[in-house]
């Protein structure tokens, strides 16, 4: 069985693509459910409305939760009820922030 540390250590490896940051460092991942089916969910929020990555993040997400064993499907979903702060990105990632140019 799947379980939500699992598919958490898989997201470390899924990257913001303007940064090229995990998006757990980005502090983009709010949830992991992930059901005794196996079935995953995963409420994202993101650093900007309408942001034009998210069909690629989201795929991504997709993609690399879908290769563990016993993942049956996975969802995901915007958690509009969170809001994303740059208080949410880690240290480490604050620094290649600023080396991209966004002042944080």
């Amino acid at each position: 069985m799947v379980t939500e540390a699992a598919v958490a250590e898989v997201l470390n490896g899924v990257m913001d693509p303007h940064m090229n940051v995990s998006l757990p460092d980005m502090g983009m991942v709010r949830r992991i459910t992930v059901s005794a089916e196996g079935d995953v969910d995963v409420g994202l929020v993101f650093p900007c409305v309408g942001c034009p990555a998210w069909d690629l993040i989201q795929n991504d997400i997709k993609s690399s939760v879908g290769r563990l064993k016993g993942v049956r499907s996975t969802k995901v979903r915007i958690e509009w009820q969170h809001e994303w702060s740059r208080d949410d990105i880690v240290p480490e990632a604050r620094l290649i922030a600023r080396e991209h140019g966004y002042c944080i």
